[in-house]
């Protein structure tokens, strides 16, 4: 058990370095290495899996096999859009990008990382991991002033590493407020939180701090009125303690916090930022042609038809994106896959009444509200891993086995609390 237990922390862990590669991979310290960091966790990622497969250590079931059939629905008709896009290098990245890099975070996600309880519970301790090293690099650059309006962690994009330190704030609340048996879990959540917090307003993205305010308060008001939160009225009280600090702060030194100065800029008008993503909205919906709306003008066509050039360039609104270059039937595969993924999730949780279908289905809320304000469909790829996240299904009894003894193996203990 002990060797099973280490090969899917491996995974787990090469999961998260892959998925997560774009926020660490530009720093200063790591570019000795002379390869992509994607390509190199993304390929012993797949020889971990492998490996599992080889043991017997993955079952497919029917949540993951029908998702991942969704996804390649959706990006086979991406591919294919290059038949009548205008690009050319846009549309070759693209796509490439969409079956490499988002489909394995996607695949390896539903039939890798949902199939286990255990391999589902260490990436999520990864991921928070991941998310506290960035909120450390985030506060080391905040203490070394450059001049800069926004924060670098790791000489990375600020939103891109906003996300993720949003979304670790998002699980050390879940961690905080319905942790159970492990209460040093619970202690080390309570005091990785403040400084995460304040990395997430010192960075200087609007989005995805409001898109944690907001996930937070969804989960603590679901959580409670369903019964699922364990530590409700504690809950309750951080959430407003945490909201009244909000207040202090933001009329006091929150000044001094980058994205607070950018949301108070907010009161005297949209602001440069948010003004921008107003214009390429309004060139999305004004580009769109009535003849092509059906079925889009073509992965990668946005920039091109709207003036920008053939580069990666895009209207900072996933749906809007899929719509103008892959129609009405790129969108309706798009929410056939998401909407798959939430009935799935949505069904167990009414089921088992677990707290870990809580959480995820608030950190999907989380990742696709950022997904309507800023990157393209590769750069919200957190979503596509999420979203296969969801065919989790906690109680073993409920596995749907597909694959046979002969191929994959049996194992009586996956999907079970000890798997």
């Amino acid at each position: 058990m002990r060797s099973h237990a280490r090969d899917d922390a491996v995974f787990s862990t090469l999961y998260v370095a892959f998925v997560f590669a774009g926020v660490y991979k530009s720093a200063w310290y790591l570019a000795w290495i002379p390869v992509d960091l994607t390509l190199v966790f993304g390929t012993l990622m797949v020889a971990a899996g492998g490996w599992l497969v080889l043991r017997g250590r993955i079952r497919l079931t029917r949540a993951g096999l029908a998702l991942t059939a969704c996804f390649v629905a959706f990006s086979a008709y991406a591919v294919v859009s290059g038949l009548w896009t205008p690009s050319s290098e846009y549309y070759l990245s693209k796509a490439f990008r969409l079956v490499a890099v988002t489909g394995l975070a996607f695949g390896a996600g539903a039939l890798g990382v949902a199939s286990s309880t255990r391999r589902l519970r260490y990436t999520g301790i990864a991921t928070t991991g991941l998310a506290v090293l960035t909120g450390i690099e985030s506060l080391i650059e905040y203490a070394q002033p450059s001049g800069r309006a926004t924060l670098s962690p790791f000489g990375t994009n600020y939103l891109i590493t906003s996300r993720l330190l949003g979304l670790g704030v998002l699980l050390l609340v879940g961690y905080l407020v319905l942790s159970r048996s492990d209460r040093r879990v619970t202690v080390a959540a309570a005091v990785a939180l403040p400084g995460m917090v304040f990395a997430l307003f010192a960075t200087g993205a609007r989005g995805p701090m409001v898109a944690t305010i907001v996930a937070i308060g969804l989960l603590l008001v679901v959580g409670i009125s369903t019964g699922t939160l364990p530590n409700g009225v504690a809950a309750i009280g951080a959430y407003t303690g945490g909201a009244l600090a909000l207040g202090v702060l933001t009329v006091t030194v929150g000044r001094q916090l980058a994205t607070v100065r950018r949301l108070l800029v907010l009161a005297d008008g949209p602001g440069w930022s948010l003004n921008r993503r107003f214009v390429l909205w309004n060139q999305t919906i004004d580009g769109l042609d009535i003849g092509m709306l059906p079925v889009g003008h073509g992965l990668g066509s946005w920039p091109v038809l709207t003036g920008y050039g053939d580069h990666q360039y895009y209207p900072h609104n996933l749906v809007l994106e899929v719509v103008f270059e892959l129609g009405l039937v790129g969108l309706g595969l798009l929410a056939c896959l998401f909407g798959t993924a939430l009935f799935i999730a949505l069904s167990e949780w009414q089921t088992t009444g677990r707290s870990v279908h809580l959480v995820l289905l608030v950190v999907f809320v989380y990742l696709g509200i950022n997904a309507m304000v800023t990157g393209d469909v590769n750069e919200n790829r957190y979503l596509f891993a999420l979203a296969g996240l969801l065919a989790y299904r906690a109680d073993p009894r409920r596995y749907e086995r597909i694959s046979g003894p002969s191929v994959l193996g049996s194992d009586s203990t996956m999907g079970s609390a000890r798997s």
